[in-house]
């Protein structure tokens, strides 16, 4: 509401001349200057539906007269509201004439003093009037109630000489608009006070709440819902208008938003009337209140209930969630078949055209140009959301609100989705409202690079969509597996350029994920989900997936060596080297290992079989050459025993006959016994022949040869 500003003073000259002045001066009315001070009094008077003003008035004739002619004043004229009533003029000796004149912006008081104000001389007087309330809905700007008071506050009076003070009666409390005033609390209700250097130039809105005296209405809904209808006690239709509106529309709209009530206490709804919210026709105050004007307009209602979810803290845009608000509210009203217009395509050539991402609140709504950047913000937010929601549809909307809410991740991976880093605006909102596994929607890039973004933030669409369709390719080529959070980290930050390039690096996992299979199929084995997990976990690169890829290629690949080593024909010594060998065991072993994902063992039970089947000729050789030698050593020994066996046999033949031999001696005549050797040592002597004769012989004769007694004896 534009702010109505107070007319200036207006001192205007005398008209009459005086009847009888002397012949050397001619009288004449003053011009300026004239001196004014003026105290003004505004009491709020809720009981009667106005607020009473008084204006104390004291006007000095500043103008000298001259040799010829002397100046007066016989008439002030003051510029007041132009919603005054019952204005009336007064001095100590009683009620002044006053003449009355409607202005478009003012209303013009000219105030007929008792006598003429020479130079130096100085009237007072006092002018009341009325600033009386206007009804609901009607097309003053004067409110008044038991409930509720706003009205605007002039001043007048010369610099310095000016004050101007607000009375509001015990339990109203006071928000001021426009120039400051300052606020004393007293036991008989609040002063609002100010000395304003420009009194002319002064303007207030004084905005002032009895909260006992609203009347009240609660609605409690399923879901936590619980709201109070605070209505002025006067306007009884507003109470009821609101009350089913939010009765009817709330439950369909939680239905349609698919989140939670968020609000955890009452949430009080609020009469106001327009100009006291700023040229809007509903405020919505954080979580606590909501204030609606007093127009009863349902998608006004609705909308401004809807802030509870759609607000800065869903998304930080503006146009987003205004967008939100009145699209979420037209499709509650036109569900109950309530009178709520469609949304127009605005033109982007309109002079009030603004990129929506620079769509800023202006405070408050005084002029005809911000009014129309307003309306404009408004209308071509509700397009694009419109143009959105259709597309993708209910579900998708809801799945957008319900990740925004717990702020996850707009591109899901396989884990529990990660939280989003960055601020909630405009690239989150496209990202969540969109789906990236499936085609771009040219609607929704249509209205993004016409109402949205700047033309130089259209460059980072064109990004988007490159990025996007290398992405949807990057899912195709998983075939499930799904992109690390190395990838959609920087997708979710818009930094298309790192993640275009990551997407590259993640392709090479894939086309080496992509061999391994292959090699695996081809011999009936299935990895294990090692790999897998490293590339859909990789967070700072793909240095570990890739690892893993070329150590399951290795292990593969001794596998399938050990399996054709198996397969092979194995000649005589190969055969005879792996007699007691069993190199299907490590290879079986192998393949369990690879299929466990223990690949380092995978590959060594593959290389112990491979290289038990190549050892395995020597091995054969080795033992042929043993065996032949232990064969050789065993013909000898055996030769050996038979000869040992005929030695024995030739022997005891031997002892047999020198047996018989002894026994046949024994029967014949012994052989004479040699001489002894002399012993060894003696002396060689010859005896002197004994000349005496022959020796006698021995009494005895030695038994030799047999047992027999009396024998004749041995001859020699």
């Amino acid at each position: 509401m534009p702010r109505r500003r107070a007319a200036p003073l207006i001192a205007l000259l005398a008209a009459a001349l005086l009847a009888i002045a002397p012949s050397t001066a001619r009288p004449a009315s003053a011009a300026e200057p004239l001196r004014l001070a003026v105290d003004a009094t505004y009491t709020v008077a809720p009981a009667d539906a106005r607020v009473r003003v008084r204006l104390e008035v004291a006007a000095t004739n500043l103008k000298p007269s001259t040799a010829t002619t002397f100046f007066f004043y016989d008439e002030i004229i003051v510029g007041i509201q132009p919603e005054a009533a019952r204005i009336r003029a007064s001095d100590t000796a009683g009620r002044l004439v006053t003449v009355i004149r409607r202005r478009e912006t003012y209303t013009s008081v000219g105030v007929s003093l008792r006598s003429r104000l020479l130079y130096r001389q100085t009237a007072s007087f006092e002018i009341r009037f009325d600033l009386p309330g206007g009804e609901p809905r009607s097309t003053s700007p004067i409110r008044v109630g038991e409930a509720f008071a706003t009205f605007g506050v002039w001043a007048w009076g010369d610099s310095g000489r000016s004050s101007v003070e607000v009375r509001l009666p015990p339990g109203f409390e006071s928000q001021v608009i426009g120039d400051s005033l300052e606020v004393e609390k007293r036991e008989d209700g609040w002063r609002l006070r100010a000395e304003p250097a420009e009194p002319y130039a002064f303007y207030a809105i004084v905005d002032a709440d009895n909260a006992a005296a609203y009347g009240r209405t609660r609605i409690s809904l399923g879901g936590g819902v619980e709201l109070v209808v605070l209505a002025w006690p006067e306007d009884g239709v507003w109470q009821t208008t609101v009350a089913t509106t939010l009765e009817s529309g709330l439950p369909l709209l939680r239905d349609l938003i698919g989140l939670d009530w968020p609000v955890l206490h009452d949430l009080e709804v609020r009469e106001r009337y327009t100009p006291a919210l700023e040229g809007y026709a509903g405020v919505f105050y954080t979580d606590e209140s909501i204030d609606v004007s007093e127009e009863l307009d349902p998608l006004v209602i609705v909308h401004e209930a809807s802030h509870a979810w759609f607000n800065n803290d869903l998304f930080a845009g503006r146009w987003i969630y205004e967008g939100l608000a009145q699209e979420y509210a037209w499709r509650v009203i036109s569900s109950v078949g309530g009178d709520a217009p469609n949304p127009t395509r605005p033109s982007p050539d309109d002079p009030a055209a603004v990129a929506l991402t620079d769509w800023s609140h202006p405070g408050v709504i005084r002029d005809q140009e911000t009014e129309a950047y307003e309306r404009y913000g408004y209308d071509a937010s509700w397009w694009v959301v419109h143009e959105i929601a259709a597309a993708v549809g209910d579900d998708r909307m809801r799945r957008a609100f319900d990740s925004a809410v717990r702020n996850t991740t707009a591109y899901l991976g396989a884990g529990a989705p990660e939280q989003h880093l960055g601020p909630d605006g405009f690239a989150r909102f496209y990202d969540l409202v969109e789906d990236v596994t499936q085609p771009p929607s040219e609607r929704i890039d249509e209205v993004f690079r016409t109402y949205v973004m700047t033309p130089a933030q259209t460059v980072l669409l064109d990004a988007r969509t490159e990025a996007r369709a290398a992405y949807r390719e990057l899912l195709s080529a998983g075939a499930g597996w799904l992109p690390p959070w190395y990838i959609r980290r920087p997708m979710e930050a818009w930094q298309f350029p790192q993640a275009m390039d990551r997407m590259g690096e993640a392709t090479a996992v894939l086309e080496l994920r992509d061999e391994v299979d292959a090699a695996a199929d081809a011999q009936g084995l299935q990895p294990d989900g090692t790999l897998r997990s490293a590339y859909e976990s990789a967070g700072g690169g793909f240095e570990a997936a890739t690892a893993i890829a070329r150590q399951e290629l290795a292990a593969l690949a001794g596998i399938d060596e050990a399996r054709r080593r198996l397969a092979a024909e194995r000649d005589l010594l190969t055969t005879i080297g792996l007699l007691d060998a069993t190199p299907e065991a490590p290879y079986d072993e192998a393949r369990t290992a690879f299929e466990a994902g223990d690949l380092e063992l995978a590959l060594s039970l593959a290389a112990t079989s491979v290289a038990t089947i190549a050892g395995a000729q020597a091995v054969g050789q080795e033992r042929v050459v043993l065996g032949a030698a232990v064969a050789a050593g065993v013909l000898l020994l055996l030769l050996a025993a038979a000869l040992l066996l005929r030695l024995r046999r030739r022997r005891r033949l031997a002892l047999e006959r020198a047996a018989i031999g002894a026994a046949i001696g024994a029967a014949a005549p012994p052989e004479p016994a040699a001489p002894p050797e002399p012993a060894a040592g003696e002396p060689y002597a010859t005896l002197a022949a004994d000349r005496s004769g022959p020796p006698e012989p021995s009494a005895e004769a030695p038994f030799e040869g047999g047992d027999q007694e009396g024998g004749p004896a041995a001859e020699r």
